[in-house]
This record gives C-alpha cells, structure tokens and sequence, in this order.
C-alpha cells in the first residue's frame, strides 16, 4: 500500500485544524496552550480514510510566524500540500511564506483549499480566488484544483476528499529497501517504553529489533518497539507517522531535531555546499558572510553563508554557495532546506544539499563548480564517478558510497556500469581506481623512471618497494602492487618481481665495465654456491677499477642475474634456480627437509644452505618447523 503524507499551510486561524478534524474527525491541537489560545503551537497528525480502503497520513501545522520553525519540522516528509486560505481575509502574510517554504521543499503536488466559505457572499469569493490565483502563478500549485469548502456545514468536503484521493495516485512509490530516516520532532516518556521518539519515516522501513543510530551524537540502540499513525506495528514504512522507542537510550539523549536513522547512512558534517534560492518576493539580500537561520527537517541553526558564484543574491536570485554550520548536522545529498533572515527572522529562501563532505578549503574555480554542476544535475553514476576522481588513489566500495552520498545498492550499481565503461577499474575484490586518476599515476611513474634511470644508468630499474613509497605513499601493499600492475598494463612501464623501468630502457655498459661484468659472471660461474663475499669480490681489481666494480655490481643485481640470499651472499641467477629445482625434487617425495639434507644436495657447505633455506623461509616459500623445512606457500613463490 502507498503510503502519502499531506500537510497542511495557511495562515493563523485560517481553519486549518477545523478542516483536519472535518475530514478525519481527529483534534490535532493535542496540547492544552493550544486550545486555550485557538492556535496549532506543535504540528498535530491525523490519517484520513477514503472508501476505497486506502489511509493518508494528514499533517496539521502551525500558522501563526512565530511557529514558523514547528511548520518547518511537521513539513518535512511531505508528499502532497493543501495551502489553505480563510474566505473571510483572503491571502495573508504567512500564506505567502508557507507556500515559499513549501516550494523550497520540493513539494510537487497538492490543491488550494478556501475555507470558511459559509462566512462570506459569493461575490467576495470569486475576489478572493483571483489573489489566489495571481500568487500561485509559477508556483507547483499553479494550475492545481482550488476547492471551496466549509467545515460547519459541510459543503465541499466530498470534493474535497475526491480530490485528494486522486492526487494520492499521482505520487510515486517510495523506496523501502534504502536504509530508514526519522527526523524527530517530538521526544517523550511513555511508562514501560522509555524515551519515545516521533517524526514522519521520509525513508526506508524500520522493525523491531533493528539496530538505530542516533545523529549526531552517534549513540547506537535496538529499535525496542514501533508504532504507526498511534498503533503498535512490526514495521514501519516511509510515508507513514512513526513512534519508535530505543533500548537503553535515556533521557536527554535524543532531542528535538536529531535524526533516528540506519547505522552508517548520513554524514555528519559542519559544512555542506549547496544550490541556495532567493524567494521571488524577498526583500533581503544575502552577501559572502551573511548570517541566516537553517531549518533542515526538524532541525534549527545558525549558518555562515559563503557564495561560489556571486557577490550577493537578491530576490529570484540562485547560485551554490557553501554554507558553514554553527552545529554539526546529520544529512544526506539532496535533502532539502529553508533560510530565514537572522534579524527580522522571515524567510528568504531555501535550497538543496549537494556536498555534504566538501573540501575544507573553500574553492571558487571552474572545476569547482562543475563539480557542483555534477552533484546537482548528473546521474549516480556521473556522481559516483566524480567521487571516484576526488578521493584519488586506490578505493573500497563504501569509500566511494560515502563520498558520493549515494545509498549501497545504488551506489553498486553506479560502481557497475562505470567499471562497464571503463571510467574506474576494479582492482581487487572491494579495490577500485579511477581511470582519471591512473592516467594521472602512469605520467607520474613516467616521470618518475625517466630522472631515476637518467640518475641510475647501471641499474636495471627502480625497485619495487621504492616505486611504491614514492608514487603510492599510504597505500597497502596489495593495492599499491595492484596499481603497479595496471599502469604496466597500459604499456607505461615494464615490471619484474623486483624492479620497474620504462619499455625500451636497457643498461649500457661501457667496455671496461662490460670487462668487470664478464669477469664477475665468470667468477660465479666457476665458484657456482661457494662465492665470495662482495668485498672478497672487491679485492679481484684494481684501486682504478674499485668504482667500477661497485656500479657494475650492484648494475647485476639490480637486472636479476645475482640474487641476494643475504647481504655477504649473492648466487648467479641460473644456479638459484638449479637450487631451487633441487628442492622441489626433494618435497615431491618427502615433506621435510633438513639443514644438512639441503647441504650434500647442493653440495655445499653449511654455511651456504642455510643462507638459502633462510631465504625460502623469508619468501614464504618454506618454513621453520623444529629442525626440519616444510613447505609453506611454496616454491613457485621464487
């Protein structure tokens, strides 16, 4: 079943809590100040019944200016609106600036109701219908149905109802698997319950036994018990009058304006930028540090306003602004809001969320903007894409959820149709990369390779570990290599298990090197296990040769034709891997391998063994267990 919620707006004692109690036989004025003094002071819920079995929530809120701030809580989950107009006084002030808050809203459907018909002569009516119709013009109510009625007699109240029944057919489903949001409006003791909490579910479903979570404060609790429109209920449903109570929460934890909602799914911030909208009729103007009043759902404060765009906004006006917040606000992108002018308080205009995680440092440039642009106009997957491209680096998939400010199987889907079109990559499992930001990284590991081979002509190429440090900084490894391993890919680089180099590069060696060069293989081919120590290695040449020999050595092992067991212990490349096919001759038909089997395999003496079996165990390869080596992760780690 939908489920819809109409507010009411109008004037003060324009017979707004009449006609609710007319259509649903419900009071709204619940509290003894209001019906002592005739005025709606907190908005007041009823549901009103059509024949056909359907049910409408119907909120009644306050008219008078200085509940303004109540109108803006009990208006938040809104789907439909009856502005509603006294016949006797026609438009009035605050008709004027209900409807202004509606449309900042974004409220799209709803009537014009004329109450209070039996007080008036026919002639004064059609005068008044005319001022109405001059200030809806251009607004969502124009050209909606405007119905007449009285609730002391009765006349017009099936139209009415009619009316409203077929708007209802008119707003579209919402979405109950997206995680719930209550805005509070209403806390209360209730015996047996504790802490009660009331709003209207403008998202999602909540069930008993769900976990909630308190913003801003971020208390967490178990949803204990829930009612709907006054009923106890397992569940409740967006676009339904909601009551939950919270296990364990107590008193003064949750306040009016807080927001009741599922773990994770707001951002709290303290800052947030916005498309900000002056209303046609205001007379303020709002400059670069303008102080203004921000109602968002039940919530109230005072806000510094900083314009992108603009030097100031005058009526009619729009333009992004950043807005920075005296208090930290619970939020999401594209929620809605009003301003109000700070001294004299009236409202101005309003607006939607688009940043509600924007960069500390202000910005005004072109791609500022445009980045609002995309926040404003684009698709989730555009705005996915954009959150991609500014978190930079690698990423998981709840990083770019929360940055984007797109729910999770929204936002998967987004991440699905960009790594479709290529815009990101999916590096691992939960590991994403912008395709904006690798092009990025592989002119940076370009860069960084040129100046280092032109540094380093003997060696081979940068090792691994540095390349990482340096272009990959606070990345993990596994991601970092994943990165590595993508800009290889796209043909930038060449990469062995140890080194990375530009495609094409090679080690030149001039003719007394290439002699250092060949006179060192010989020796290690001769010595095959037994090898000398580097500096025994040192000591073969000439003191006019002692520089060469370091930049040739360290060219070989930098290229791979050494590996380094320990540092006093280096093996041709092509003798490692006889070795290492010894050993795994040996596991094939045993599983262990003992220091002194390894030794008479290899032929060698005790001290060269254990210097490679050490290093397995270093790779992973084998492992430590007791006196014995067995296999770990295996030889093909080498």
């Amino acid at each position: 079943m939908k489920h819809v919620i109409i507010g009411t707006a109008g004037h003060v004692d324009h017979g707004k809590t009449t006609l609710v109690k007319a259509l649903t036989g419900i009071d709204t004025d619940r509290l003894e100040e209001e019906k002592r003094r005739g005025v709606t002071i907190e908005p007041g819920f009823a549901f009103v019944d059509f024949d056909d079995g359907s049910r409408a929530g119907l909120i009644d809120v306050p008219g008078h200016e200085r509940f303004i701030r109540n109108m803006l809580a009990g208006s938040g989950g809104v789907d439909l609106a009856m502005l509603i107009v006294a016949a006797d006084e026609g438009v009035m002030p605050q008709t004027r600036e209900h409807l202004g808050i509606l449309t900042q809203l974004g409220i799209g459907g709803g009537l014009i109701v004329v109450t209070k018909t039996d007080l008036i002569e026919s002639d004064w009516l059609e005068l008044v219908i005319d001022d109405i119709a001059q200030l809806v013009t251009g607004t969502f109510l124009d050209g909606k149905p405007l119905i007449t009625v009285s609730a002391i007699t009765g006349d017009g109240l099936p139209e009415l109802k009619a009316q409203l029944r077929s708007l209802i057919d008119g707003v579209g489903d919402k979405d109950v698997k997206r995680p719930f949001r209550l805005p509070v409006d209403r806390v209360f003791p209730v015996d047996g319950f504790g802490m009660v909490a009331t709003g209207t579910l403008i998202e999602g479903s909540v069930r008993v036994g769900d976990i909630a979570e308190v913003l801003p404060s971020g208390e967490k609790a178990t949803v204990r018990n829930v009612q709907v429109h006054g009923d106890n209920a397992k569940e409740a449903l967006a676009g339904q009058r909601t009551a939950i109570s919270l296990a364990g929460i107590k008193r003064g934890s949750i306040k009016r304006g807080d927001v009741i909602s599922a773990e994770g799914m707001l951002n709290v911030t303290e800052s947030i930028d916005v498309k900000l909208s002056i209303l046609p009729d205001s007379g303020r103007t709002v400059k670069n540090g303008s102080e203004l009043h921000l109602y968002h759902g039940a919530r109230t404060m005072l806000v510094k306003v900083y314009l992108l765009e603009k030097s100031e906004l005058i009526h009619s006006d729009y333009g992004y602004a950043r807005l920075r917040l005296k208090e930290p606000l619970p939020c999401k992108r594209g929620d809605r809001f009003v301003v109000r002018f700070y001294s004299p308080v009236e409202t101005i205009g309003g607006g939607i969320i688009l940043d509600t995680m924007p960069k500390p440092r202000l910005s005004r440039s072109k791609s500022a903007i445009e980045a609002l642009k995309i926040r404003e106009q684009g698709s989730e997957t555009d705005i996915a894409g954009l959150a991609a491209n500014e978190l930079g680096g690698v990423i998981s998939g709840a990083d770019l959820c929360k940055r984007a400010d797109i729910y999770g199987y929204i936002c998967n889907k987004a991440i699905e149709a960009l790594t479709a079109e290529g815009r990101i990559l999916q590096l691992s499992a939960d590991k994403y990369l912008s395709k904006k930001i690798l092009d990025k990284l592989s002119k940076e590991c370009r860069d960084l390779l040129n100046e280092y081979h032109s540094s380093y002509p003997l060696r081979a190429g940068m090792n691994i570990a540095e390349m990482r440090q340096k272009l990959l900084a606070g990345n993990d490894t596994s991601s970092a290599n994943a990165v590595l391993k993508a800009i290889k890919e796209q043909g930038v680089i060449n990469l062995t298990d140890t080194v990375a180099a530009l495609p094409g590069f090679s080690i030149a060696l001039s003719p007394e090197q290439n002699k250092i060069h060949d006179k060192l293989i010989d020796e290690f081919e001769k010595a095959k296990y037994d090898v000398k120590s580097p500096e025994e290695l040192a000591a073969m040449f000439a003191k006019n040769e002692k520089r060469g020999f370091e930049q040739v050595f360290e060219s070989i092992v930098s290229s791979g034709e050494l590996i380094m067991l320990s540092p006093q212990i280096f093996w041709l490349e092509s003798n490692y891997r006889e070795a290492v096919a010894h050993i795994r001759k040996h596991f094939e038909t045993s599983k262990e391998l003992t220091l002194a089997e390894c030794r008479d395999m290899l032929g060698t003496s005790r001290k060269y063994a254990l210097a490679f079996l050490e290093h397995l165990d270093g790779k992973q390869a084998t492992k430590l267990k007791g006196d014995v080596r067995v296999l770990a992760r295996g030889l093909d780690r080498c």
